[in-house]
């Protein structure tokens, strides 16, 4: 990167450039193959497409190669540039390869001084958490408070308080949460009181709850619908807790306090779901799914996908698209092929034809053979096999190796 540009870039950062903490010494980083500006042909197709492309077809050793290409003067977009860096450093970590994602964190924002924004952090900070390298998490997010050019925001507290519940250190937990009580969302106490039921201090966790219930109505910080969907998901909490304990009185007593409209908002339906499956009440959570069925997502799907047995029908003509894919890999699962392909075939009417990212993504292909062939269906295991092949076919057309 030429000097004006880099000045040009950071103008609104400390002029003495403070690297990013990695939690390691930058020259233990597995070490990355050089790129250049000749691994990549002049046709006129954005980079940012290129590396789309190969994280939707699975190919992340291709896309990281070509991600590093974005940091340089000739190949620099910069609406496109941040999101492509996080884009295979997010694919690296779902793919549980954190020394890779976090050498190309260390390559983009420390080596090339590329400016991240917040997701650019957060990844980080769950690759740390997912390996149990809490401290170093909270290295990096105190660096960003002290630097000052980014703002941590609702998901980087649900990050580093989950971890830090997680690993049962709920002094930190509680200083953390506190010191963003001004914006906390209630997803983060929620995660704290779950923290404190899961190790049976019913009387911590209700302490926290009126804590923030006394907050926000002393201050009216959150509208009363929000108010009451957040008093909603703890009394949730609290149901989970009292059916471990064997109170299931008290547990249904508390259910029955929320209204249908709290139970409609799938942040607060899913885990009523997930609170009635854990302990038997398939009758009850099969009944709720019904109503749910046209406000469900992926997670409602995921939960109850154990039940869509044949003596269950599920109302497909109500569900929602977002749901097609969930549903259709359950459905596999189960042997419901005729009302999975069903589904299949819809997701390609709204498939426009220069559009190649839309539509049945990988591991929907996956299912939908894998349960045709359960089912004894070869010849519509071949079919699909073949709309693959040709949906594989035309993204290789538009990325070709120079």
């Amino acid at each position: 990167m030429s000097l004006l540009r880099r000045i040009v870039r950071n103008s609104t950062v400390s002029k003495v450039f403070k690297p990013y903490p990695l939690g390691t010494d930058p020259s233990s980083l597995r070490k990355l193959d050089p790129v250049s500006i000749r691994d990549i042909d002049n046709r006129p197709i954005s980079l940012r497409y290129r590396v789309t492309v190969m994280i939707e077809m699975s190919n992340i050793d291709k896309a990281s190669k070509l991600a590093r290409l974005a940091v340089m003067d000739e190949l620099r977009v910069d609406r496109d540039t941040v999101f492509i860096c996080n884009s295979i450093i997010g694919a690296m970590c779902s793919a549980r390869r954190y020394d890779e994602a976090i050498s190309l964190f260390n390559y983009f924002f420390n080596e090339c001084q590329t400016l991240p924004n917040m997701l650019s952090c957060n990844l980080v900070m769950k690759a740390h958490c997912d390996q149990g390298r809490v401290d170093d998490a909270l290295e990096l997010y105190r660096h960003v408070l002290q630097d000052g050019s980014l703002a941590p925001g609702i998901e980087t507290y649900r990050i580093l308080t989950r971890a830090l519940v997680d690993s049962k250190r709920f002094d930190e937990a509680c200083d953390l949460v506190r010191s963003i009580r001004s914006f906390c969302s209630f997803m983060v106490y929620d995660i704290l009181i779950r923290g404190f039921l899961d190790i049976g201090n019913l009387v911590k966790a209700s302490q926290i709850m009126e804590e923030w219930k006394e907050s926000n109505n002393n201050s009216n910080k959150v509208p009363r619908r929000e108010y009451d969907k957040a008093v909603a998901v703890f009394n949730v909490s609290f149901v989970k807790y009292f059916f471990k304990q064997g109170k299931d009185e008290k547990a249904m007593e508390i259910l029955a306090t929320l209204e249908d409209a709290q139970v409609l908002e799938p942040v607060v339906g899913n885990r009523v779901l997930q609170v009635l499956v854990e302990h038997g009440k398939n009758t009850e959570a099969w009944e709720l799914f019904g109503e749910m069925i046209e406000i469900c997502d992926s997670e409602t799907v995921d939960i109850m996908s154990r039940y869509f047995s044949d003596k269950k029908t599920v109302p497909l003509v109500r569900l929602r698209k977002t749901c097609y894919r969930a549903m259709i890999a359950c459905l596999c699962d189960h042997g419901k092929v005729s009302e999975a392909e069903k589904l299949f075939a819809e997701m390609f009417t709204d498939v426009d034809g220069q559009d190649l990212l839309v539509g049945p993504d990988l591991s929907t292909f996956r299912a939908m053979i894998n349960g045709y062939v359960q089912v004894g269906r070869v010849d519509g295991a071949i079919k699909t096999l073949n709309k693959l092949r040709i949906s594989n076919i035309r993204k290789l057309a538009i990325h070709r190796d120079p």
